[in-house]
């Protein structure tokens, strides 16, 4: 016979659809359960079946080669109208279960039950994990009290699916919000440069350049499958290469080649940092007065797996520069080749200039 529909079915498949069951979300997750469940209760058959509005979905099987049923072949759907495990010893002699076509059919009767609901902290019991078998048979107390106990591990993997979801959204969420104000904080510091003096002009572009590399980051982040997990550098300093490119002086190229390299948030940052600043100083001390010229930048991994970048000018040198002293820029890369525990050396060639940082690259 088929089972009453809980009073409960709108907060049921409500919960069922939040904990993305009967997705591919959790392919592979309950398999373990169900095939301990299985041993424990030396029973051939074990599944964790989610009672669906229309159907039985079967998120983990063990003993069998389908993984769904139509509502008519649910004895899980009886079992989530109990708070307690629900065991029938002889199917054929239960009047919920003597019909039921998985009991009915001649050639593989399922003959005894038992099951133990997967239900939310709140009572609202989504399925249940259960075993099968097909002779008339009764659990003992220890077997039902794994049974018991595996049911709740379901439930609580679910639960933590759900918290590192809502987790992964909300870091989406900052990552998007830091994105946007940060482009609102360059969008103003490009209005005011307009209005400025030259000097000025230049100080608000530098500004303006440092905060769109913390803008590609949090991009970057915000669209990753796993924010939590390593970035690839390559995309992301490619990218801040190239807008450089697109506002760099008349008549000056860059080359750019990164070799690809996983780096966390942190260390990414940094080092995306100081190539917006090498290549910046570049533009401002290697080509006075409209001198064309070439930047390039290279990334790339040493025999001795570190990473190291070079930028590389043909402009004026050290000497044909008219302020010498150590400037902002030359602060900032120190400040982040210390952050990437790097070191940073600089080389006049005469008809230009490079500056290159070396760092360790963690092992995974």
């Amino acid at each position: 016979m088929l089972a009453p529909i809980p009073a409960n079915q709108s907060a049921r498949l409500a919960a069922i659809k939040r904990y993305d069951l009967g997705t591919a979300a959790h392919d592979g997750a309950f398999d373990g359960l169900v095939e301990l469940a299985a041993q424990i209760c030396q029973c051939p058959i074990a599944l964790v079946s989610i009672v669906r509005e229309l159907d039985q979905k079967f998120e983990a099987v063990c003993g069998l080669d389908f993984d769904s049923t139509g509502l008519e072949s649910s004895i899980c759907s009886h079992a989530i109208l109990n708070d307690g495990i629900l065991e029938i010893p002889d199917t054929r002699l239960d009047m919920r279960t003597k019909d039921n076509p998985l009991v009915t059919n001649e050639e593989d009767p399922m003959l005894f039950y038992s099951g133990a609901p997967i239900a939310t902290k709140t009572g609202v019991s989504l399925g249940s994990l259960c075993v099968l078998d097909r002779r008339p048979r009764r659990l003992g107390d220890t077997e039902r009290r794994a049974l018991r106990i595996l049911a709740d591990q379901v439930m609580q993997r679910l639960e933590l699916h759900e918290a590192l979801r809502n987790q992964d959204a909300m870091r989406r969420e900052v990552d998007h919000r830091v994105k946007n104000s940060l482009a609102n904080v360059s969008a103003m510091t490009r209005m005011a440069a307009r209005r400025a003096t030259v000097e000025v002009r230049e100080a608000l572009g530098a500004v303006e350049r440092r905060i769109d590399v913390i803008v590609a980051l949090h991009d970057d982040l915000y669209r990753a499958e796993d924010p939590d997990a390593p970035i690839d550098i390559k995309d992301y300093l490619m990218r801040i290469a190239t807008h450089l490119r697109n506002i760099a002086p008349p008549g000056v190229e860059i080359d750019m080649d990164f070799e690809s390299v996983a780096m966390v948030a942190r260390r990414a940052s940094a080092l995306g940092i100081l190539v917006n600043e090498m290549i910046s100083n570049a533009f401002k001390h290697a080509f006075p007065d409209g001198r064309t010229g070439r930047v390039s930048i290279v990334g790339h991994r040493t025999k001795t797996n570190d990473y190291r970048i070079c930028c590389t000018d043909d402009g004026v040198g050290v000497a044909g520069q008219a302020h010498k002293a150590p400037g902002l820029g030359k602060r900032i890369m120190e400040a982040s080749a210390s952050q990437m525990d790097g070191t940073l050396t600089t080389a006049d060639l005469g008809h230009g200039f490079k500056v290159s940082l070396e760092f360790p690259v963690p092992t995974s």
